[in-house]
């Protein structure tokens, strides 16, 4: 759980960095974000053939891995693998060598935002970093408080579901307002800890 919610945290709190090339990429990735373990990755395609959104990826976890250790940096953190990654945990779970991928997902999305790198027009890093706002000041989400923010970042996606929302504020079925969890201080101590691993 802590490292689901470090992973999370890790979006938005650190600064960007100056651009770099492949090598340096790939240093900053072994070193800092601990992507050495992937050298011990045998290309055995468990993670890709087990995850359920391979299909719709560039590349398949074990692609992406490859891609890496040959150092090609750029086109990892440009790929929309770690961004389709839904942490279900099958990857893990069937690797023959225990790597914590779900968690380098986490490190490559730290990663891409932090060095400015995405491919062009995507959209999940906007989401991503419009969904933590809300997960950082109250410990959960409503489906407005996300979408205020991702519309200040792409206005054009959320006006195509205007008429959705019309349909769900009709029915009732959008919160408008955020209500804390419980334990917020709890909350904020766990995202605390989270930060420090």
């Amino acid at each position: 759980m802590l490292n689901a919610l470090s992973g999370l945290w890790l979006f938005l709190k650190e600064e960007v960095y100056p651009a770099m090339d492949n090598a340096a990429l790939k240093a900053r990735f072994f070193k800092k974000y601990h992507g050495e373990e992937i050298q011990n990755c045998i290309q055995c395609g468990s993670c890709s053939g087990s995850c359920p959104l391979a299909p719709t990826m560039d590349y398949g976890p074990r692609q992406l891995f490859e891609l890496a250790r040959e150092g090609d940096m750029e086109d990892v953190l440009k790929a929309n693998t770690m961004w389709l990654c839904v942490s279900c945990y099958n990857c893990m779970v069937k690797c023959p060598r225990d790597i914590v991928i779900t968690d380098h997902m986490y490190s490559l999305k730290k990663m891409a935002l932090k060095e400015g790198i995405q491919a062009p027009n995507a959209k999940l890093p906007d989401l991503y970093k419009s969904f933590m706002v809300p997960v950082e000041r109250y410990g959960k989400i409503t489906d407005i408080s996300v979408m205020n923010r991702y519309a200040l970042r792409r206005p054009l996606d959320v006006m195509g579901n205007a008429f959705l929302a019309l349909k769900l504020a009709k029915r009732k079925r959008l919160d408008y307002k955020v209500h804390p969890v419980k334990n917020l201080a709890g909350f904020k101590r766990v995202m605390k800890k989270a930060r420090e691993l």
